[in-house]
């Protein structure tokens, strides 16, 4: 749909919704419309078939799309405040943006604590990594700014995939979706793919309650499965798993061990005062999930507490001070009981759902 099929065009003596007009010449052809908000968009059709369609708004914003007749397309966005973007698409669908914000934006953004939204067209998600849409940020030197980038089909596998300079990939495991995109921390130049890398588990169906927070994890590859096809969500965790979890969300290198398959995680973990690396191989209980979160958060204060919970005294008094803090950000809440159950065992759809939201604070 162009911008124009948006708004439905009337003529001047109408009711006052929009006017438009044509012009046609030997060698192109313009339309244009003055749409109720007080836009206007320019259409301009040449002979070989390439057409144009620029709008600006009141504001003087412009949205300019070049079309050609091989189906390539630019489209140039140039906005008052001087940010701006360019985004490319081949004739073969192959889309490129570059986007270029002023310090002003980026500045305003950050003190209003919120993400810069892109001002583009939504690229589309795809699992096709080596031909998905690529987005570029140019910001001023030395600078880093949080972004969302729009994207049309945005789900919880929605990811950004980074480009280095050696031209290796490396997905950004704190991309965060939202309902129009996805948002992430960029320094200036840097490159990034929108890839839908979601699984699929046999035993997570689309209507299960945690479907969407294994969907999450999992296609950050901070979480895999039980197998190739299931991710068992009922299992409990054990405190070997947690570890080399939070170790591959940090980034860590998890695939080299000489002994056990959690050696590298339970070094990294006690390395970084996550866990002191004891009884690996135990149930993971909520209060113990909570001490290795705020452990990794830094230890944060809190103010909050676990006395609306009518088990909330069960919580162990080394333990007490991470489940307020867990409680607070709404890592952790109730089993729906009314119950915190902070010595019951942590499964693995529970740990996948406070990762989500772990994540998505700390991000």
């Amino acid at each position: 749909m162009t911008l124009t099929a948006q708004w439905e065009k009337t003529s001047s003596a109408g009711s006052g919704g929009g006017s438009s007009s044509g012009t046609s010449g030997s060698d192109h052809k313009t339309e244009t419309t003055v749409h109720p908000d007080g836009s206007i968009t320019t259409i301009v059709t040449q002979p070989n078939g390439t057409v144009t369609e620029t709008t600006t708004d009141p504001q003087g914003n412009k949205t300019q799309t070049v079309t050609k007749p091989d189906g390539s397309s630019q489209t140039t966005v140039s906005n008052q405040n001087g940010a701006s973007s360019v985004v490319t698409t081949d004739k073969t669908g192959q889309v490129d943006a570059q986007v270029t914000l002023p310090s002003t934006v980026v500045e305003d953004a950050a003190q209003m604590g919120e993400a810069v939204a892109l001002h583009m067209p939504g690229v589309s998600a795809t699992n096709d990594r080596e031909n998905a849409p690529t987005v570029s940020v140019i910001l001023p030197s030395g600078t880093a700014a949080k972004v969302e980038i729009p994207v049309s089909n945005v789900t919880p596998g929605t990811v950004a995939i980074i480009i280095k300079e050696d031209g290796t990939e490396e997905i950004v495991k704190n991309s965060i979706p939202t309902q129009t995109g996805v948002t992430i921390t960029l320094e200036n130049g840097e490159t990034v793919k929108i890839v839908d890398n979601s699984k699929r588990f046999e035993d997570v169906e689309d209507s299960y309650w945690g479907s969407a927070y294994i969907d999450f994890t999992s296609s950050r590859e901070i979480f895999s499965g039980t197998s190739q096809t299931t991710f068992t969500p009922e299992q409990p965790m054990t405190r070997a798993m947690l570890v080399t979890v939070l170790a591959a969300y940090d980034g860590a290198d998890i695939s080299v061990s000489s002994g056990s398959w959690y050696e590298a995680g339970q070094q990294w973990a006690v390395e970084k005062g996550i866990s002191d690396g004891s009884d690996m191989e135990e149930i993971l209980t909520r209060e113990q999930l909570a001490v290795m979160l705020w452990n990794y958060a830094g230890k944060p204060a809190s103010s909050g507490d676990v006395s609306a919970y009518a088990d909330g005294s069960d919580t162990s008094a080394w333990a007490t001070q991470a489940m307020a803090w867990a409680v607070e950000q709404e890592l952790i809440s109730g089993m729906g009981n009314g119950s915190l159950a902070p010595q019951g065992s942590a499964t693995r759809v529970q740990v996948a759902a406070i990762l989500y939201h772990f994540i998505s604070r700390m991000g």
